[in-house]
C-alpha cells in the first residue's frame, strides 16, 4: 500500500504506517495541485490537512485511490461527493485536536478581552500605554457558543470554570443535553441578543456558511466580541468589517479566514481585531494525536476493512466488526449470487433475522450486499462507498427489514431480488467456526457452501437427470468437487448446486439447457 502525505504528518503517524509490512509512505514537500494530480494514480491512500484542495479535477485519474484521510476535523477542502462516486472513502479525525482548538479559543478570547497582542506591539515600539489598553473581565460575562460538539463543549466547560454564564445553540443538541454541560440552550436569535462574547464551533456546510452574516450581526448585543477558531466562512467577513467600523462589534479574534492566507483583507487594518494563522490545532500534542488517529484509522481500513470516522460511510467499531465480520462476507456472497441469477433487477429486499443482528450496525451489511449484487453486472468499480449511489443511479428500489425471529438460526440474511423474469430469494447463515452456508433458494431447503465456481441446475425431478449432469460435465473434463440437492415438497422439481473445480464451457451448459428435463442452468462465481 502506498500512502501520499500532502501537507505533512507528525512522526507518530508515519511510524504507525512504517510498522505495517507492505505499507510505504511518501511525504513530498509543498506539492502543487498539478504535481499531486500527476502522481496520484500510483497511490492507494492520501492524507491532507487544510492546504491541499481535493477537487473533482484532482481525482480525475485516481484509479487506485481507496481512501482520503483528513488529518483534522473539517473536510470542506475535499469534494466528498466526487470521492463517493469514485468509491473513495473519506475519513477525518474528529476530537483528536479538540483540546488544542478549545484552548486556543480561550486564549483568543482572553487576548481579545485584554488587548494582549496590541499591548505587546506597543511595548515593543517603546511605548508605555497603560490607559489605552483598558480591558474587560470575563467574570460574569455571557458567552454564546454556537455549536456544542466536542470543541464547543470543552470551551463551554472552561468558560464556566472562569465563572462566565454560557448560552449554547446547536440544533442537534437537546436542551437537556446542554444542561448536563452546564449550558443554557437558547435559540440562535436569543444567543445573539444576550451574549457579550460569541464563539463559533460548527463545521462549514451550506447551512452554516455565514451563520454570522449581516442580518445576524445586527441582532447582536452592542459591544459584542466575536471569536472564530473553527472554519473560515462561518462569518461574513465583509459584514464583520462594517460592524467593527461602526463600533457595534467591539472586537474580533480570528484564527481562520474565508481565504487563507487573508492577503488584502481590510480586517487586517483594524486595531480591534487580533489574528493567528490557523493555529487552532497547532500544539505538539494535537499534531501527534491527529497523526496517530488518521494513521491507525487508515491502517484498519486498508488491512481489515474496519471503517472509523468516515464522512461518506457508516463507521464501525472494532468489536462490532469482529461480531459481524463473517456476516459481511456472507452478505456479499448472497448479493453476488443474486446479481448473477437475476438481471436486470428493479428491486432489492434484505431481511436480517435473529439475535446476531441486535445492537450492531446493519448499514455496512446492506452496503456489502449491494456491492456483491452490482459487482458482477457493472463495468464500474463497485465498493462499499459507491455501492448505494450506483444502486440509486440504476433506480433499483431498496427495502430492508430486521426481526428478532430466529427461524432456526441465530442469524439469517435473506436477499430477495425482483426483475423482469420474476422474484428470486436466497437466504444464508453462519455456523460455528464461521462456516457460511446457503440454506434457502426460493422454496428449496439447502445447506450449500458459498465458495468458488458453482453450477445451479433447476430440473424436473425425474430419474437420470443427475447422471446426465455428471456425464455431460465429465465429457468436457469438468470435475465436480461436491453437490447439494433439494426438491420441492410436491417432489416434482429439484435443484442441484454443484461446486466445480474448473469452469464449465458454454457448450456443456448448452447441452444441459436443451435437455427436456432441465428447466434452468446458470454458472456463478462466488
Amino acid at each position: 500500500m502506498k500512502i501520499l502525505v500532502c501537507d505533512g504528518l507528525h512522526d507518530a503517524g508515519v511510524a504507525l504506517f512504517q510498522a505495517v509490512e507492505g505499507f510505504a509512505v511518501d511525504m513530498p514537500d509543498q506539492l502543487s495541485a498539478e504535481e499531486i494530480k500527476a502522481i496520484l494514480p500510483d497511490y492507494d491512500a492520501m492524507i491532507v490537512r487544510s492546504r491541499t484542495r481535493v477537487s473533482d479535477d484532482l481525482l480525475a485519474n485516481s484509479r487506485n485511490l481507496k481512501v482520503i484521510g483528513r488529518a483534522g476535523t473539517g473536510v470542506d477542502n475535499i469534494d466528498v461527493q466526487t470521492a463517493s462516486t469514485r468509491g473513495i472513502l473519506v475519513m477525518n479525525t474528529p476530537g483528536a485536536n479538540a483540546m488544542a482548538a478549545a484552548e486556543h479559543t480561550i486564549a483568543l478570547m482572553l487576548g481579545l478581552a485584554r488587548h494582549i497582542p496590541q499591548a505587546t506591539q506597543s511595548l515593543r515600539e517603546g511605548r508605555w500605554e497603560k490607559k489605552r489598553f483598558m480591558g474587560t473581565e470575563l467574570y460574569q460575562q455571557t458567552l454564546g457558543v454556537i455549536g456544542l460538539g466536542k470543541i464547543g463543549a470543552i470551551v463551554a466547560d472552561r468558560a464556566i470554570g472562569m465563572k462566565m454564564d454560557v448560552l449554547g445553540y446547536d440544533p442537534y443538541i437537546s436542551p437537556e443535553a446542554a444542561a448536563i454541560l452546564g449550558v443554557e440552550w437558547v435559540p440562535l436569535e436569543e444567543l445573539l441578543a444576550r451574549s457579550d462574547f460569541i464563539t463559533v464551533h460548527t463545521p462549514l456546510t451550506p447551512e452554516t456558511r455565514h451563520v454570522l452574516n449581516r442580518e445576524n450581526l445586527a441582532r447582536t448585543k452592542p459591544g459584542v466580541r466575536i471569536i472564530n477558531c473553527a472554519r473560515g466562512g462561518l462569518i461574513d467577513e465583509t459584514a464583520l468589517h462594517e460592524y467593527l467600523l461602526k463600533g457595534h462589534v467591539a472586537g474580533a479574534a480570528l484564527d481562520v479566514f474565508e481565504k487563507e492566507p487573508p492577503q488584502g483583507s481590510p480586517l487586517l487594518e483594524l486595531e480591534n481585531v487580533i489574528f493567528t494563522p490557523h493555529l487552532g490545532a497547532s500544539s505538539y500534542q494535537a499534531q501527534a494525536n491527529v497523526a496517530r488517529a488518521i494513521a491507525s484509522q487508515m491502517v484498519d481500513y486498508l488491512q481489515y476493512g474496519i471503517i472509523r470516522n468516515a464522512v461518506n460511510f457508516p463507521s464501525m467499531r472494532r468489536r462490532d466488526y469482529e461480531k459481524i465480520r463473517p456476516f459481511l462476507i456472507l452478505a456479499e456472497k448472497l448479493g453476488r449470487l443474486q446479481g448473477q441469477l437475476c438481471s436486470p433487477i428493479n428491486r432489492l429486499e434484505i431481511e436480517y433475522n435473529g439475535p446476531a443482528f441486535e445492537d450492531v450496525p446493519l448499514e455496512p451489511l446492506t452496503q456489502t450486499t449491494i456491492k456483491g449484487m452490482l459487482d458482477p453486472i457493472l463495468a464500474e468499480k463497485v465498493n462499499l462507498v459507491n455501492a448505494h449511489l450506483l444502486l440509486k443511479e440504476r433506480q433499483i428500489e431498496l427495502i430492508t427489514a430486521t426481526t428478532s425471529e430466529k427461524r432456526g438460526y441465530t442469524g439469517l440474511i435473506t436477499v430477495r431480488v425482483r426483475g423482469q423474469t420474476g422474484e428470486l430469494s436466497a437466504a444464508g447463515t453462519v455456523f460455528p467456526g464461521d462456516e457460511m452456508r446457503l440454506v434457502w433458494l426460493n422454496d428449496y431447503r439447502l445447506e450449500s457452501e458459498l465458495e468458488g465456481i458453482n453450477l445451479l441446475v433447476n430440473n424436473w425431478d425425474k430419474p437420470g437427470t443427475i447422471g446426465l449432469i455428471g456425464t455431460t460435465l465429465g465429457s468436457y473434463n469438468v470435475n465436480i468437487a461436491n453437490m447439494h440437492l433439494a426438491r420441492t415438497p410436491e417432489k416434482d422439481k429439484a435443484i442441484a448446486i454443484i461446486r466445480l473445480d474448473n469452469e464449465a464451457p458454454q457448450e456443456a451448459l448448452n447441452i444441459l439447457q436443451n435437455h427436456p428435463n432441465i428447466i434452468f442452468v446458470q454458472q456463478v462465481w462466488l
